[in-house]
């Protein structure tokens, strides 16, 4: 059990369960210490009810067949089992009868066509999963998204779109000269969405990636992939941040420009397909913008990151991956942060800041003086320490060979404090100290209602040592500098995602949903009391799921 630390077409199979239900949950227990860490008592099994739910035996893709019986991976890297799946789960504990819709995540799920396997995690072809909470009970499901790259790659059974680290094999001269048009073009990038997935403001759910194409609208109650999501404007582009800033009022995002070096700030209204630039942001170094996979906000500034990793167009055009992929560490670039207005577009600050590397933001909030005065903005990420190597660790070989060896790079919570002074230097430092999250941080979630305000907690996946990948999940508490980690050996936890109860007042009252992948091959979804941290439901798949990304929550109507 887990240990609590402080510090083509399958046919459907839904039966019905008597899972035990309850509007109020309470799970608190003493702890004993160990170094910084206190470690829970185990949950006891005779806590819960259990509720055999009949599901229908998987059908695996044929090529798949081999593969599990002979490399025998962890089932995190190994490509889903079969297409499509539902069903309604077995559920151990208590799911709270407030929760009530649907979670849907997003990622890689599908890592080889016909005997041919895929590099790095980043590559696999998009895997959607449903849980869908309603009056305690649970139905499962998940479906592969039916980009044009993936129903090509089915077809043809070869790549045939240029994915994060993969290039389709051409048969001679001509032909590549053909592809490299192609991709100058956009037309060979992938439409793969395989990364996030958000509600927009109307009610579309929209499945995403880095490359503009690579938007698909899907349904969250059948997980049909319903067609692309077609901007309606005219500001062009090939690529776009992964992460936009999505709330019911707005759509915020940035559109790198490669050609003069920059980025375009540009927002969406709700019902509209139609982007509007609200200002434009020229790069202080480097040969190219800084790569954004995700960026934040306050509530009336946009945060612009430029990294000193930056796109790189000669690696764009090579047929097999560089060390970096698409994209070159030029330290000597610098890094900055910019602060635009949202309303008017200008920028009030920009500031050189240490060298940093950081997939994902996790939230930034302004900071004032006694008279209401915005002195400052606080921006946090989940910081590699300017390290690039977490690029090549994220290669399915090293996640599938780990030996034991503490081989995960380090990483904090890092904090920028960007001051609005007309000072040149803004900071970095760790917002706590590392230890307390074992040193590893990626996947963060927040209350919703926080986002660009001031806050308190974030959820994050961090590590226990030794491993090759973060392995807990982790509440952070940016105010007693703590955080109380989840963990249960050999399993690897997606992203921490936290639903808010409604009607709630405090900032961490809800609960915590999770996807795990366990070493035996089997599989769960986790949910987690959001103060306590603590386990109070989970419920076993019929089969392990591959790791995935990103999520998010549509609300019953």
């Amino acid at each position: 059990m887990a240990s609590l630390a402080f510090s083509s077409s399958i046919g459907r199979s839904i039966t019905s369960s008597n899972a035990m239900v309850s509007d109020k949950y309470e799970s608190r227990r003493e702890g004993f210490s160990l170094g910084k860490t206190t470690f829970a008592r185990k949950r006891d099994p005779r806590d819960s009810m259990v509720t055999k739910v009949a599901t229908q035996a998987p059908t695996m893709f044929p090529s798949l067949e081999k593969e599990l019986a002979g490399d025998r991976n962890h089932v995190a890297w190994t490509s889903v089992r079969q297409e499509r799946y539902e069903g309604e789960l077995a559920v151990q504990g208590e799911i709270p009868l407030w929760l009530s819709g649907t979670y849907l995540r997003n990622g890689p799920g599908m890592w080889h066509i016909g005997d041919y396997n895929f590099r790095h995690l980043f590559d696999g072809y998009a895997t959607l999963v449903r849980l869908h909470f309603e009056n305690g009970r649970l139905i499962a499901g998940h479906r592969q998204i039916e980009s044009e790259a993936y129903k090509a790659a089915k077809k043809n059974n070869r790549l045939c779109y240029r994915e994060f680290s993969e290039v389709p094999k051409t048969d001679n001269f001509l032909s590549y000269v053909g592809e490299l048009a192609n991709l100058f073009s956009g037309a060979s990038l992938t439409d793969n969405a395989n990364t996030g997935v958000v509600k927009l403001g109307d009610g579309r759910v929209v499945c995403l990636t880095e490359t503009q194409k690579g938007s698909i609208v899907v349904d969250p109650n059948t997980l049909d992939t319903l067609g692309k999501f077609e901007y309606s404007d005219s500001l062009g582009g090939l690529i776009h941040s992964a992460h936009p800033i999505v709330t019911d009022t707005e759509f915020l995002t940035l559109l790198p420009d490669l050609f003069k070096p920059g980025y375009l700030v540009v927002r969406m209204e709700p019902g509209s397909n139609e982007r509007k630039v609200i200002g434009r942001v020229d790069c202080r170094g480097g040969p190219a913008p800084g790569w954004v996979h995700s960026f934040p906000v306050t509530e009336h500034y946009v945060i612009v990151p430029e990294m000193p990793l930056r796109y790189c167009a000669q690696n764009l055009l090579k047929a097999e991956p560089t060390p970096l992929y698409k994209f070159e560490w030029h330290p000597d670039s610098k890094g900055f942060m910019h602060v635009m207005c949202k309303a008017s577009g200008k920028i009030v600050e920009s500031v050189e800041v240490p060298l940093f590397v950081t997939f994902h933001f996790i939230n930034a909030y302004e900071e004032k003086d006694e008279d209401g005065r915005v002195t400052a903005v606080v921006a946090d990420c989940c910081e590699h320490n300017a390290d690039t190597t977490i690029l090549e660790k994220l290669r399915l070989q090293n996640l599938r060979s780990f030996m034991g060896e503490d081989v995960l790079p380090d990483a904090r919570v890092g904090r920028f404090i960007i001051p609005l002074d007309g000072s040149p230097y803004g900071k970095l430092e760790a917002a706590l100290d590392p230890e307390q999250h074992g040193k590893g941080m990626d996947m963060c979630s927040i209350n919703p209602a926080y986002l660009g305000k001031k806050y308190r907690y974030a959820y994050a996946c961090g590590a226990q040592r030794p491993c090759n990948f973060p392995n807990t999940l982790t509440k952070i508490d940016l105010l007693e500098k703590k955080a109380k980690n989840w963990h249960e050996e050999g399993a690897v936890p997606s992203e921490p995602f936290f639903v808010a109860r409604p009607g709630a007042t405090e900032e961490d009252d809800g609960v915590v949903i999770s996807i795990i992948s366990e070493k035996n091959g089997d599989g769960f979804a986790l949910l987690l009391d959001g103060s306590t941290f603590e386990e109070i439901a989970r419920a076993k798949f019929p089969y392990g799921l591959p790791y995935g990304l990103h999520g998010c929550w549509v609300p019953k109507k």
